[in-house]
């Protein structure tokens, strides 16, 4: 606090800097007679292919999602017809009776509970 008030009682508290009379006055008048002169471009002719170009890419973009979109679901429906066709292949006579009795004691059902999803199945 010391130290501030000796440099404000040495350097004092008025403004050094001054603006010049009239400056924001005529700020956008000096500033625009400073700046170049703007040359005017012609305007080009806009094109057929100019106009139809934004539809034309937008057109594209949606029917390579459509194609992505069926590739994808056809590759799905392979999957789910080849896992169809594995299970429609086996039948209960195929399976032995070992493996048979370890799948049923792994699936913790009792008797009852094995009737009823069987019955309900058919």
């Amino acid at each position: 606090m010391k130290q501030e008030d000796e440099l404000l009682r040495t350097v004092g508290t008025k403004n050094p800097f001054k603006v010049p009379e009239n400056y924001f006055e005529n700020f956008t008048k000096d500033l625009m007679e400073k700046l170049p002169e703007k040359e005017t471009a012609a305007k080009s002719k806009v094109t057929m292919w100019d106009r139809v170009k934004p539809w034309f890419y937008m057109a594209a973009m949606f029917a390579g999602l459509m194609l992505t979109f069926k590739m994808f679901q056809d590759i799905s429906d392979r999957a789910q017809n080849k896992s169809e066709n594995i299970f429609a292949t086996i039948e209960a006579s195929d399976i032995s009776d070992q493996y048979f009795e370890t799948i049923t004691s792994d699936a913790m059902m009792d008797d009852y509970t094995l009737y009823q999803y069987l019955t309900e199945a058919n």
